[in-house]
């Protein structure tokens, strides 16, 4: 199962469809006699074709849209989770409120494998200008499959931990942490530090995150396939890929990581506890 599935049977549907013939039909024949009133063969010719080409791509566009709405859906209600396509999150953790314009599509939430209250999806993110007419320009738009969980009980303990794959030379998207007050951490795993860039709040206790971020967890996100990112802020844990996430194995992939993830957290969370005590 993917968001693909069934999408070419779906665009030979609606090329099908009484809207689609209809369309063609009618507008190839306008394109037609129009060429023919200002006597351009390339207008009788070239006209009918560009019909064409624009109802198959809108037909394929629909097809799309249609297929991934049934694969998401369809994989949420087998999980036990509500769908919703397009909403909102609240900018708890600073890519949560990357760009100046967000919203989350496929959004499956509910309660997770596993027991954990949250939800994963798509998160798209937007750097917005504007020209000199005052009007918006996309200047940038990202796309990341984004898990997100509470963990209210972390809130004390974890101030601000952000954790990312590194984004080399030439970077696919803006620095989204660029503005946040935050300071660089160096593990001693070079496989880790070769993967990742991880950044904490200023006023995170250093010591806490080197707690948590033992050699076994460091060597298990140094080698895990999907090389997932996190960030830790506010009772809430976002794990992260920079990319859509389409098939369902890499989505249970992806929950099963939170779900180690915020398992760690919280075991953190008990033993500081315990240890004040």
């Amino acid at each position: 199962m993917n968001a693909s599935s069934g999408q070419g049977r779906l665009f030979r549907s609606l090329l099908g469809s009484r809207v689609a013939v209809y369309a063609l039909a009618l507008g190839a024949s306008i394109a037609f006699v129009y060429g023919g009133y200002k006597g351009s063969l390339p207008v009788m010719l070239g006209g009918p074709a560009a019909v064409v080409a624009a109802v198959a791509g809108v037909a394929w566009l629909v097809a799309d849209h249609a297929a991934a709405h049934r694969f998401y859906s369809q994989y949420a209600s087998s999980v036990g989770l509500s769908y919703t396509s397009p909403g909102e999150l609240m900018p708890l953790t600073p890519l949560l409120g990357a760009g100046n314009r967000r919203r989350v599509e496929h959004w499956m939430h509910g309660r997770l494998p596993g027991g954990l209250t949250g939800g994963v999806g798509q998160l798209v993110w937007e750097r917005i200008d504007r020209d000199s007419d005052g009007d918006e320009i996309v200047k940038e738009r990202n796309r990341f499959t984004v898990c997100v969980v509470d963990l209210e009980a972390s809130m004390s303990l974890f101030r601000g931990v952000f954790l990312r794959p590194r984004r080399g030379l030439i970077a696919p998207h803006s620095d989204w942490l660029g503005r946040a007050p935050t300071r660089t951490v160096e593990m001693e795993s070079s496989e880790f530090g070769g993967r990742y860039e991880l950044r904490i709040a200023i006023d995170q206790d250093e010591i806490v995150l080197r707690r948590l971020l033992a050699p076994t967890l460091v060597s298990w996100l140094a080698h895990h396939p999907l090389a997932p990112g996190l960030e830790l802020k506010a009772g809430a844990l976002c794990v992260f890929v920079p990319r859509p996430i389409e098939d369902a194995g890499n989505i249970t992939y992806l929950i099963d990581a939170t779900r180690h993830l915020a398992s760690r957290v919280l075991a953190q969370v008990h033993e500081e506890q315990a240890r004040a005590a």
